[in-house]
């Protein structure tokens, strides 16, 4: 009975965690934005200082997709937990601690790839993290009034704690032999390292040998099969607490900027410009990037959002999408600053190549929010709601739905091919503009589609 008292629900940890979690996959692009922009700068020529920093994007993307994949087994473990005790708060303490590291490690070992003590900081992260989420599960699957109903109640516990805490421990055993080997020849330390990353892939692969060698050569086909990508589905509170995290840290991410360089000083600007309102107007294209990059990050969270109200689960091809839609969204505050520092530079060509920079990264935030619709479409029985199920009787909710959709698409891609044309000078005012003005075309297509739901009732039926 005195235990029972430490014991509480998961809810409020889990939503603690999403929010730490999305705070460590996006906060990478803070150190990255201003030291990028000031080296492009250096270079005096867009084009060039973008083909210069493509390794720290690459350092970005990696550092994501890492962190995204520790939330991922984050997700996966308290999937089978209700409750939670002192001990579970204080490991998942430990796991956070461990992961906000990660940044840091991972930063380190980019920029010192062949020292062993760089290796070894990111391994020991890695083992960290992994080793006391093998903790949780011991903890929690020896005390089953602690995992929900269907786990506790069906098969046995012993052999289901076994597998969580293998599964748990598969990256960490990786990152620590990775460790040991770092000191001794450090380009098969990389090599284990890009099996940290395909670990997942690398653990669906044993899995299907160890059925295979059982003689159930059925059951190993299946693990290896891409159907199952679309079959297993999981429910998707934790992923849209995580999501808005990122979309809500994003949009934030972009003023720190205005705040710290754009603020006329009495001294140098007032003194230079004569008064407040003519310093301001020195920067109000910055001004005008900030105004078109938070309307179109609130605007990718607002499809995002239409998305997953519609759905109640969502499978790991879906997850997989998702995930991509919000790394390309996390790029939008380095290339926010980039369309305010080289937008107005019409006559070196720097100007259409900001527009360019700006209009492809929105295309790839937003193309994967089709793709993620596409996947429901073709699996609506298992992942859309009831009450939006019967698409057959009403198209057009599905028609409208690929529309607005398509919109930041299109636009973006438009723009990105009409920066060709040498006749046409681009530069920041015109996409600043475009980004300010697309919340209207959701306006036009939400009274269209009210006009024939109202009118037509039975249209396309």
């Amino acid at each position: 009975m005195a235990r029972d008292q430490h014991i509480s629900s998961a809810e409020r940890l889990l939503s603690y965690s999403d929010a730490v979690f999305s705070i460590i996959t996006t906060i990478m692009i803070v150190p990255l934005g201003g030291e990028t922009v000031e080296e492009i700068k250096s270079t005096e020529d867009l084009l060039e200082g973008v083909k210069s920093i493509w390794f720290k994007i690459l350092v970005y993307a990696t550092t994501f997709v890492i962190v995204a994949s520790t939330w991922s087994t984050h997700t996966s473990l308290f999937g089978y937990i209700e409750k939670v005790n002192e001990s579970i708060i204080l490991l998942n303490l430990g796991v956070l601690m461990a992961s906000t590291f990660l940044p840091f490690s991972f930063l380190m070992f980019a920029e010192h790839p062949t020292e062993p003590l760089a290796v070894v900081l990111f391994c020991a992260s890695i083992v960290i993290a992994g080793t006391l989420m093998a903790g949780i599960a011991w903890q929690a699957y020896s005390r089953p009034n602690l995992l929900n109903e269907d786990e506790a109640r069906y098969g046995e516990i012993k052999s289901k704690r076994c597998r969580t805490m293998l599964m748990m421990l598969g990256k960490p055993v990786l990152a620590l032999v990775a460790a040991g080997i770092g000191w001794i020849r450090i380009e098969a330390a990389w090599a284990l390292l890009v099996m940290v990353l395909l670990e997942p892939l690398l653990r669906q692969v044993i899995i299907s040998l160890y059925y295979f060698g059982k003689g159930d050569g059925d059951a190993g086909c299946k693990v290896l099969l891409p159907s199952r990508l679309l079959v297993e589905t999981t429910g998707t509170l934790r992923t849209r607490v995580y999501s808005d995290g990122v979309y809500a840290i994003i949009a934030t991410l972009i003023i720190l900027d205005i705040c710290v360089e754009n603020v006329p000083s009495q001294e140098d600007d007032i003194a230079k410009h004569g008064d407040l309102i003519t310093a301001l107007k020195h920067d109000q294209h910055v001004f005008m990037s900030y105004a078109g990059t938070f309307i179109t990050i609130c605007m990718l969270w607002y499809l995002h959002h239409s998305i997953f109200y519609r759905i109640f689960a969502e499978n790991p091809l879906l997850a997989f999408f998702n995930k991509l839609a919000l790394m390309f969204a996390g790029l939008l505050p380095i290339v926010f600053k980039i369309t305010g520092e080289f937008g107005k530079e019409v006559s070196a060509g720097d100007a259409a190549i900001a527009v360019q920079l700006n209009a492809g990264t929105v295309l790839f935030s937003s193309i994967w929010h089709l793709v993620m619709w596409i996947i429901v479409m073709k699996n609506k029985s298992k992942l859309l709601h009831r009450r939006f199920d019967d698409v057959d009787e009403d198209k057009y909710m599905n028609t409208f739905m690929i529309i607005r959709l398509c919109v930041y698409p299109t636009i973006s891609l438009l723009l990105f091919l009409l920066c060709f044309v040498p006749t046409w000078k681009f530069d920041s005012e015109v996409i600043n503009w475009v980004q300010i003005s697309t919340p209207g075309v959701f306006i036009i297509i939400k009274i269209v589609r009210n006009c024939v739901q109202v009118r037509l009732p039975y249209v396309w039926r």
